[in-house]
């Protein structure tokens, strides 16, 4: 759709630039017909003038200075090569204007008998080029300044002069033309007579296209290449074709402004004519090197050698020469120059056969339309090839013998040329942009997808994780605590030590003491350890104390304290585990239960038997320094599981068995944060793990 869309752009474009081209051919060939080139003049004079010579005026017989040249009949447009003669030149010719005025129009009828001596009639010189001034029967009609002793001037710019009919006379009409120059060569532009109204269309029509739109076109090419060597400057990686064609266009648009420049000091005019040398010189060369880069064929060392010193041997030769070497110089060096950006031509040409780029064949086109319109206004300044023109009606091609500049009509196209260069790397990046985001969201996706599968396995794996934490809790609940108030019951019954009240209690503690591991909602501790512990001691007592196993406890006095969360419950269950392991496994007669706070900062607890365990070496399990000696009560849920539970509170297990019997440790800091450990929960994430009461 966008691909239609700028074709049809394009189309519209094209055809809108045609029919104004066809709309200007047409207007000026059905317009411009009450007009007649004046084909010759009489007693022409060359002289050189004194550096204190005036102007003579038409009413002078002979100009004042040195003798050049003297003829009674010319050619119009004329062309003379004076390099013979340095410095100021004074020329002045006579025009016979009665054959002109009494001439009709070719496409029209006569006017009445009686007005055909005094039309109204303007006269138009194409280009006033040096300057003139011009007379009708000895009256000054109009003109522009003239070169003198002090300075040089040139205006490419036409010169129109109506003839007032109160000066004319009924036969014997005489216009007089007086010009000088600095220029090694005289040249008289193409002078027309015609109609006022259709004098000043082609009067308008020629300045626009001489020196309006040339001077448009300097300024454009100035800001344009300004900006390509901006762009340039921020991108020289990729920027050569920039650099070349910012530096084309701003050296074009200095040797236009040098080339159009109407003043000149004469004090300055070599040093003005060596800067002309100099930048045209330069543009061709850099329009070249751009040519190449384009096509990706830069040129070897020996090439660009060549190139470079074809391009600066004007500019180093000129001050050296003589008149006779500037006049070569001037007419020959131009062309063998451009051979090289012909070169440069023939390649593109190759390139553009190749790729069949859109790019490339504009690139082409402007460079050989360049390449005319610089022979052409080479030709149109020094006439080395003669164009016959009708001499009546007026035309655009009327312009290709006519002394105006139309190689800055190339320019907009160079111009044109880069803008699709930028066009297309903005559409090259703006693809790649496209891809790489395209590449970007579909990597995404995937990492989208990737991440989904992870998250999904990972949460698995954290509820299975979850899960068995769950397991391992239940578990050492069960084993430490329930496990615990069974072995105690089961003994008890064994001994037939007790009666069914109490054995019905014990089961229900050990009931409710289930509900709480499998419940969602944890119960929480509101007693002080020191009831706690003074309660469990004091049922175990009752339960297992008998002649010959006897249970002491000592719990000390002084400020109680409540374990915050569930320590308490996890101090409890480490006590039941190691009351467990000493009736199961320790053939004991006494077992002493002490509990103390020191110097109120850290839970004590000590539960020593003095039983003799079927083993043959001694145990120790130390979880404060981390040793642990392999034994049977080491390994498995017992002492291990023990000791984890103390670390998960913040605690340290200390187990020791001796010939005498066993001893269990247990220190609770009771001022400090406790460890965490993933095996019970968050019960160790407080500040304070206990609380005096008061």
């Amino acid at each position: 759709m966008n691909n239609r869309r700028r074709g049809s752009l394009k189309s519209v474009c094209f055809w809108l630039t045609f029919f104004i081209l066809a709309l200007l051919v047409v207007a000026t060939s059905s317009l411009a017909t009450r007009v007649h080139r004046i084909e010759g003049a009489q007693d022409l004079e060359i002289v050189r003038a004194a550096p204190d010579s005036r102007d003579a005026g038409p009413e002078a017989p002979r100009l004042q200075g040195g003798f050049v040249a003297d003829e009674p009949k010319v050619a119009l447009p004329y062309f003379r090569d004076v390099s013979q003669v340095d410095g100021l030149k004074r020329i002045r010719l006579r025009i016979d204007l009665d054959r002109y005025l009494d001439r009709p129009a070719p496409c029209c009828d006569p006017f009445p008998r009686g007005q055909a001596r005094i039309p109204r009639k303007s006269l138009l010189v194409s280009q006033a080029l040096d300057g003139m001034d011009v007379y009708l029967n000895d009256v000054w009609i109009g003109g522009l300044p003239k070169s003198d002793a002090t300075a040089r001037y040139k205006w490419y710019r036409p010169l129109q002069a109506p003839l007032a009919r109160r000066l004319l006379k009924p036969e014997g009409n005489v216009l007089t033309i007086e010009l000088t120059t600095w220029d090694p060569y005289i040249q008289l532009a193409p002078i027309y007579l015609g109609d006022i109204d259709t004098v000043a269309y082609i009067y308008e029509l020629t300045y626009f296209i001489g020196s309006s739109l040339a001077n448009a076109s300097n300024v454009f090419c100035l800001l344009a290449g300004m900006f390509m060597l901006g762009a340039w400057l921020a991108s020289r990686k990729d920027g050569a074709i920039f650099l070349h064609a910012g530096a084309t266009t701003v050296l074009w648009s200095v040797l236009f402004s040098l080339i159009l420049m109407p003043y000149v000091p004469a004090g300055l005019v070599s040093l003005w004519t060596w800067a002309q040398y100099a930048c045209l010189g330069a543009v061709v060369a850099v329009l070249t090197l751009f040519i190449f880069a384009f096509v990706g064929e830069p040129l070897g060392g020996a090439r660009r050698i060549a190139l470079f010193g074809a391009a600066s041997a004007a500019a180093l030769a000129y001050p050296l020469l003589g008149l006779q070497g500037r006049e070569w110089l001037d007419a020959y060096w131009l062309p063998v120059l451009l051979l090289f950006h012909l070169s440069a031509c023939s390649r593109l040409a190759l390139h553009v056969a190749r790729t069949r780029s859109r790019t490339a064949m504009s690139l082409l086109f402007q460079s050989v339309l360049a390449q005319v319109f610089a022979l052409r206004d080479h030709n149109a300044i020094l006439h080395l090839i003669s164009f016959q023109m009708p001499d009546a009606g007026w035309s655009l091609s009327h312009l290709l013998v006519t002394p105006v500049f139309l190689s800055h009509l190339s320019v907009p196209l160079l111009l044109f040329v880069v803008a699709q260069i930028l066009l297309a790397k903005f559409q090259s990046n703006v693809k790649r942009i496209r891809d790489n985001n395209r590449i970007l969201t579909d990597t995404l996706q995937q990492r989208e997808r990737e991440l989904l599968v992870s998250y999904n396995r990972q949460r698995e794996m954290e509820n299975e994780a979850a899960a068995q934490t769950e397991r391992d809790r239940i578990y050492r609940d069960l084993h430490d605590g329930i496990g615990s108030k069974l072995v105690t019951t089961l003994f008890s019954v064994r001994d037939r030590d007790i009666d069914h009240p109490r054995l019905e209690s014990h089961l229900m503690d050990a009931l409710r003491d289930l509900r709480e591991i499998i419940s969602v909602t944890e119960v929480r501790e509101q007693r002080s350890i020191h009831d706690v512990l003074f309660t469990y001691c004091s049922n175990l007592d009752e339960s297992l104390s008998r002649a010959d196993f006897q249970i002491e406890y000592d719990i000390s006095e002084g400020p109680e304290i409540v374990l915050l969360t569930d320590l308490s419950k996890q101090v409890m269950r480490i006590v039941e585990e190691s009351v467990a392991n000493t009736i199961k496994y320790a053939n004991a007669s006494r077992l002493s239960i002490r509990m103390a706070v020191i110097h109120g900062e850290v839970l004590e607890v000590l539960i020593e038997d003095n039983g003799q365990a079927d083993v043959a070496e001694p145990a120790f399990v130390d979880g404060c320094d981390g040793g642990r000696a392999d034994s049977p009560l080491s390994g498995g849920s017992g002492l291990s599981g023990l000791r984890r539970r103390a670390e998960g509170i913040g605690g340290c297990f200390h187990f020791e068995r001796t010939s005498q019997g066993a001893r269990t440790r247990l220190r609770l800091p009771l001022t400090t944060a406790s460890p965490g450990n993933e095996s019970v929960g968050d019960s160790s994430q407080w500040a304070a793990p206990a609380m005096p009461l008061s």
